[in-house]
């Protein structure tokens, strides 16, 4: 008797009997929630840009340059992850700060990573 008593309150439900979502209608936002048509537009108009946001020249990635070593070591944390488990932020640092057609596999991965994050130094 006393085993199913303890059963009973085991099987309590984990999610709430009442739920906003399951009442919801498809595709309306609940009230005080702005739809997208209502927010405004995050991004100025070419004209109303200040001097200083414009964007920048093209970085060549294969010049040597130098990074932080917090991104050197989350670069380097996915090549150990990838079957290089010797790498290190020294390593990736040192890499890219030789000519593009110096560096090593690492090098090479390590600045197209930073191109295609939009990275710039």
């Amino acid at each position: 008797m006393r085993a199913r008593a303890k059963a009973s309150h085991a099987a309590a439900p984990a999610v709430p009997r009442t739920s906003a979502a399951r009442h919801a209608k498809a595709g309306v936002p609940p009230a005080g929630v702005p739809s997208a048509g209502d927010l405004p537009a995050v991004v100025p108009p070419a004209g109303d840009l200040p001097a200083g946001d414009l964007p920048e020249e093209e970085f060549d990635f294969s010049q040597p340059f130098e990074v932080d070593l917090g991104r050197a070591a989350v670069i380097a944390e996915g090549l150990r992850e990838s079957g290089f488990p010797l790498c290190t932020a020294d390593v990736v640092i040192s890499e890219l700060a030789r000519p593009g057609d110096e560096r090593g596999v690492i090098g090479r991965f390590a600045a197209d990573q930073l191109e295609r994050a939009g990275w710039r130094p």
